[in-house]
């Protein structure tokens, strides 16, 4: 359910939140494939992921004027980030996979130390989303970081090129390993991710 905060290429019809089809469809898939538990755990770890951007962008006073949520995940509308430098909006793009990479073993501990049995699966949640979105795939917050990275050091052109080139590689393995998953363990929630994952690194190539 996490994405990368695609700050300046969405359109949005209107400001405030808007939810598309694909995402009710998205969500109706994790219901019918894996356990409510899961998806709720998921749902709530995308919630706080979203929390770290939205709080990293009013560090740097930057106005928030929408979310999308799509089959994707979610989309922030902040166009005034464009006048943030490539330090600051790598700090605005990692916050989320931060906060999910924190809040997993603070949840594990609570958990040990006083018998929370489903922190673990919330533990679990945060770790596989924080992980998740730090691939290079677009529209990852990991591909957005790969290019700032890259257009920080060697210029937008360059980053351009070798963000599009490790997005479509990162698909590729990943669907084949989603695949495989599938067909040794069952469950298709990790393959479906990770085919919606290739078709959108396959568009953003064109």
């Amino acid at each position: 359910m996490g994405r990368s905060i695609s700050i300046h290429s969405i359109i949005f019809p209107e400001r405030g939140i808007h939810v598309s089809a694909g995402f009710f469809l998205l969500l109706a898939a994790a219901l019918l494939l894996s356990p409510w538990t899961l998806t709720a755990a998921v749902l709530l770890a995308a919630a706080m992921h979203e929390c770290g951007h939205l709080a990293a962008l009013a560090i740097f006073r930057v106005p928030v004027l929408g979310l999308r949520l799509g089959a994707s995940g979610a989309v922030i509308h902040a166009p005034g980030a464009v006048r943030l430098s490539y330090g600051r909006e790598l700090a605005v793009t990692l916050a989320g996979p931060a906060v999910n990479l924190i809040s997993a073993p603070l949840l594990a501990t609570c958990s040990a130390r006083w018998g929370w049995e489903w922190g673990y699966l919330f533990a679990g949640a945060h770790v596989l989303l924080g992980m998740y979105n730090l691939l290079p795939i677009p529209p990852l917050d990991g591909s957005r970081a790969l290019y700032l990275l890259l257009a920080w050091r060697w210029g937008p052109d360059a980053g351009e090129r070798v963000a599009s080139l490790a997005g479509v590689s990162a698909a590729v393995t990943l669907t084949v390993l989603g695949a495989y998953l599938t067909v040794a363990f069952g469950g298709a929630l990790f393959l479906l991710a990770a085919l919606g994952l290739l078709g959108g690194a396959l568009q953003i190539q064109k």
